[in-house]
């Protein structure tokens, strides 16, 4: 109990910094958007990291020399068990980097004021539509030089080393912008928090793996192209996942 406290106050100081550091962001950009830019990336990683630290996560992150060079930009699809899963992954990132989340969050206080500045997009899952703008407006960005991260499965999974059915067309955002795919494996993440409603202290692992070029693939290894990548997180989650202790061998 005393360690989520630790870590509502770790927010409630991020919001008041926010209340100053919002709008010099939004003043910076009236005159060098990519100065602005910058400001946004550091800030919201110094706000991941700081979440992390308070929480006392301890996470193993494996392959990041598959990160992609600043200025070359990548679709980052992963599993998802938990809010930890996006801390942990955007601490890390080297360069822009916006993320598809539900519409939900673009309201809320604090979060959203961020998650704009920093391209994310909001998806309405219930309005195929819609959910089609959104993922438009994510290629427009992949080939404007900015990342995106997206989870397929749409919502998390509750049980540690299984994953949901993919949203194929989570895909389209690498395969027309043409960008590689890099599958990000989360593991034990819902431990910090969703397990057990309350933070603690716990082990994550994050795993960058190989990227793979889409402009390369033929149009039967597009087609394949999401069970091609789920099929990577599985094995890296249940490999993961029995060295944590987390999945039975």
């Amino acid at each position: 109990m005393i360690r989520t406290i630790i870590v509502i106050l770790d927010f409630v100081f991020l919001a008041i910094v926010s209340i100053v550091a919002y709008p010099v962001a939004l003043l910076i950009g009236l005159f060098d958007k990519h100065k602005k830019d910058e400001y946004c990336l550091g800030f919201v990683k110094f706000g991941m990291k700081s979440l992390l630290f308070t929480a006392g996560t301890n996470v193993d992150y494996r392959g990041l020399e598959n990160l992609p060079e600043k200025g070359k930009p990548a679709a980052f699809i992963g599993n998802h068990r938990g809010f930890f899963d996006v801390v942990a992954t955007y601490a890390v990132m080297p360069d822009l980097t916006g993320f598809i989340a539900k519409k939900e969050m673009r309201n809320w206080p604090l979060i959203g004021w961020w998650m704009r500045t920093t391209y994310c997009l909001f998806m309405d899952r219930e309005n195929k539509r819609e959910g089609l703008k959104t993922i438009i407006q994510g290629v427009e960005q992949l080939k404007g030089g900015i990342s995106m991260v997206i989870y397929p499965e749409g919502t998390r999974s509750k049980t540690e080393g299984e994953m949901l059915e993919f949203h194929k067309g989570s895909f389209k955002l690498a395969t027309k912008a043409k960008v590689p795919v890099i599958p990000v494996a989360a593991s034990n993440s819902s431990a910090v928090f969703e397990d057990n409603k309350r933070v603690r202290r716990a082990r994550m692992i994050i795993e960058f793996c190989p990227p793979i070029d889409t402009a390369k693939l033929s149009a039967e290894e597009l087609q394949s192209l999401p069970d091609t990548v789920r099929g990577i997180l599985q094995k890296k989650i249940t490999e993961n996942g029995r060295e944590l202790g987390t999945i039975a061998e």
